[in-house]
């Protein structure tokens, strides 16, 4: 019973919203190539270096997941790609991990 209850516990406290991961996707337009995902990918990572950024130019996204929470607000995310010269429409987090840049395009759709 007792590790039952242990088992329980752990559950509850790994799987709150206190080890939450985040994510934040950017829907940006006016990339035309890989070089342009670079320059994009470079300032994300420069403006949150724990972030694991990934840029896709054919879906206009940009992804940053963090294990955390994410240390920048959404308008210093957009603030950083606006840096590069492209322009953002959206911006949005959400709770999870998100890898895949057309499941991100879905969510800023």
């Amino acid at each position: 019973m007792f590790k039952k209850y242990i088992l329980f516990l752990g559950f509850v406290l790994f799987s709150t919203n206190l080890f939450a991961a985040q994510t934040q996707i950017a829907q940006v337009n006016g990339m035309m190539c890989i070089k342009c995902q670079k320059m994009v990918t470079k300032a994300l990572q420069a403006a949150s270096p724990s972030a694991t950024v990934k840029v896709s130019w054919p879906e206009g996204v940009a992804v940053s997941s963090y294990p955390d929470k994410s240390d920048l607000s959404n308008e210093d995310y957009k603030k950083a790609i606006l840096g590069t010269g492209f322009e953002v429409i959206k911006v949005v987090s959400v709770d999870k991990i998100i890898t895949d840049a057309g499941e991100a395009r879905k969510l800023v759709d």
